[in-house]
């Protein structure tokens, strides 16, 4: 519940922060920078079984991953970008006799953020998330793998210094799916729908390809002697 709360929250940040991005784009054509990031990952998952039992249970783990996005600075003091991600870990919980375990998460979202500073942004983001999952009943036939879609959002910050930049980021993600799973040698499959609820947090750092012209009067230019 508090993670669709903070995915719709996020959403009406967006939509009102494009609107002034949209005016500020008129009148200023902004400088384009790729980034390519690698981050460190906490991972927390509420797995709730529907079918053919009501069940829920809880996991957590650690991952890593990379990232790689294209960010446009407008009127020097607001982003609009676009980031690809992966993570890549092993989280797994039993509900109800069933073992689940997350192997893996690609998102694709859309980034809207406004400078505090001319090194420090605040963002958002939403967009479509990809999380491959497993699933097993303990000692009865194989495993089924599903790569389950949904929604995602994140809200974050970053911390520019200079040749690279510091981020963290809390990321919600929400997946739904069915998996079809043997019940036993004299029993036909069964499918178990379930719904998971993915709370993530993440460190890492992104490096910057080319030149940041963006900043070069505001960041760079104030640590400069006076003369």
């Amino acid at each position: 519940m508090a993670g669709r709360k903070l995915l719709n929250a996020a959403a009406g940040v967006l939509l009102a922060l494009t609107g002034i991005a949209s005016a500020d784009a008129q009148t200023y054509d902004g400088s384009g920078l790729v980034k390519f990031g690698v981050f460190g990952q906490g991972t927390f998952l509420e797995i709730d079984e529907t079918l053919p039992a009501i069940a829920s249970g809880s996991s957590n783990g650690f991952a890593g991953g990379v990232s790689a996005g294209y960010d446009l600075t407008l009127h020097r003091s607001m982003l609009l970008g676009i980031e690809v991600d992966g993570s890549f870990g092993d989280v797994r919980d039993t509900p109800f006799l069933t073992d689940y375990g997350m192997d893996w998460l690609v998102t694709v979202r859309g980034r809207l953020g406004v400078y505090v500073r001319p090194d420090w942004l605040i963002y958002g983001s939403a967009g479509v998330g990809f999380l491959g999952m497993e699933a097993q009943r303990p000692g009865i036939g194989n495993k089924s793998a599903e790569t389950m879609t949904g929604f995602v959002a994140s809200v974050g910050t970053e911390i520019d210094i200079r040749h690279a930049i510091l981020f963290t980021e809390y990321l919600y993600g929400n997946f739904e799916s069915s998996f079809e799973l043997p019940q036993g040698a004299l029993l036909p499959p069964i499918d178990h729908k379930v719904d998971i609820d993915a709370h993530l947090v993440r460190v890492g750092l992104k490096f910057k390809v080319g030149h940041d012209y963006a900043h070069d009067s505001d960041h760079y230019k104030r640590h400069e002697p006076l003369k």
